[in-house]
């Protein structure tokens, strides 16, 4: 068995390995059960502002991305029966063209969730301070989680953070 067969079978497999998990995420993404999370799906400014536009994303991407995954099983499956340096360079090229695709598609997806309308969020997290504490300026105090008027913050990470103008004068 020569070096171009043993890396065939390695491509072939992380072709197939892609291609069962774009698969699965554009079935999520189709279905509707694709929840916003760090590691998967569109991921944009405008995509993760809302669960909506997160989902709205992911359902106008999940065709391209089901096709991404078929040019890829087919070009890991082309790879095996060709074999050699020509079944690389079908694996390699199926790879390119899957993430050309799923780019035109993810494209697409951020410019559904754009439109989708922004939530209101008066009551929320969204107005005030970061904490749920009053709007009232911090004393002046070392302890950096007094930004927000509250005993934590949470992380040392969001020092700062919540001071607004007034208490910046």
């Amino acid at each position: 068995m020569g070096i171009v067969s043993v890396v065939s079978v390695v491509v072939a497999i992380i072709g197939f390995a892609l291609a069962a998990l774009w698969c699965a995420v554009g079935v999520a993404g189709l279905s509707g059960r694709l929840k916003r999370n760090k590691w998967i799906g569109v991921r944009a400014d405008d995509t993760m502002r809302s669960a909506k536009a997160f989902e709205v994303a992911n359902r106008v991407a999940a065709p391209g991305v089901l096709i991404a995954a078929a040019i890829t099983a087919v070009g890991a499956a082309l790879n095996l029966a060709v074999g050699g340096v020509w079944g690389l360079v079908f694996a390699i090229g199926a790879a390119i063209a899957s993430l050309l695709v799923i780019g035109m598609v993810s494209s697409l997806g951020i410019r559904a969730a754009s439109s989708v309308p922004v939530e209101d969020d008066s009551a929320g997290c969204g107005s005030g301070c970061c904490s749920g504490g009053d709007d009232e300026p911090a004393a002046h105090n070392t302890d950096p989680a007094q930004d927000c008027g509250q005993s934590s913050c949470g992380s040392c990470a969001l020092s700062g953070l919540c001071t607004n103008e007034a208490a910046q004068a």
